[in-house]
């Protein structure tokens, strides 16, 4: 019995290990600056101008997610480039934003397998089976424009990858509407959230 225990317990560790994630680092830089003239506004009485959609630069906004490094007593046991080719995760990313006036569409969007895979060659990409599909990136919606929220409650997944990835480029697109009132600067937040699974 005693050594029955002992597996059981062997077993219930064996689980809460794979169950955790190690701590990571969501870097974030750049901000899209889209702006709208009075040349671009719709002059017809009586209609919209949401038909008309003003986009950041594709590489304005980069995204970069790795796993911390790993420290004991003060010493780098392993760097965050050993700890992303030891354990690969699948990774989505969520978005929602804040202080969007009524009217504004906020849209984001990134393409197939943009970014860059860290390591650039991982333990991972030679195993026979690969348990989470190969490391890249694949974004929502077939990589077209998706709606942000502007709560956090229903935050939407704009994409996602395997492994740890750096310089995803995110474009954003608004449509804005003669409903807001203009000449103010509109400033938002864009909220990211990262989450790490094993399927």
């Amino acid at each position: 019995m005693k050594k029955y225990t002992l597996i059981t317990i062997f077993l219930i560790n064996t689980y809460l290990s794979f169950g955790q994630i190690l701590p990571g680092t969501l870097d974030v830089s750049g901000f899209p600056n889209i702006s709208q003239t009075i040349n671009d506004l719709v002059s017809e009485a009586g209609l919209d101008d949401t038909s008309v959609g003003f986009e950041s630069n594709f590489d304005t906004n980069l995204i970069t997610f790795t796993l911390d490094p790993t420290i004991l007593m003060g010493i780098t046991a392993a760097s965050t480039e050993q700890n992303c080719d030891a354990n690969v995760f699948r990774y989505s990313v969520y978005m929602y934003t804040s202080y969007v006036p009524d009217g504004f569409i906020i849209e984001a969007k990134t393409t197939f397998d943009s970014g860059f895979g860290l390591p650039a060659v991982s333990t991972y990409d030679t195993l026979p089976i690969q348990p989470l599909g190969p490391r890249g990136l694949t974004p929502e919606n077939g990589g077209n424009y998706i709606t942000i929220p502007r709560d956090g409650a229903s935050a939407i997944k704009v994409f996602e990858f395997v492994g740890c990835r750096e310089d995803i480029p995110i474009q954003f697109r608004i449509k804005p509407s003669v409903k807001v009132v203009g000449g103010n600067p509109v400033n938002f937040d864009v909220y990211y959230t990262v989450v790490g699974s094993l399927n």
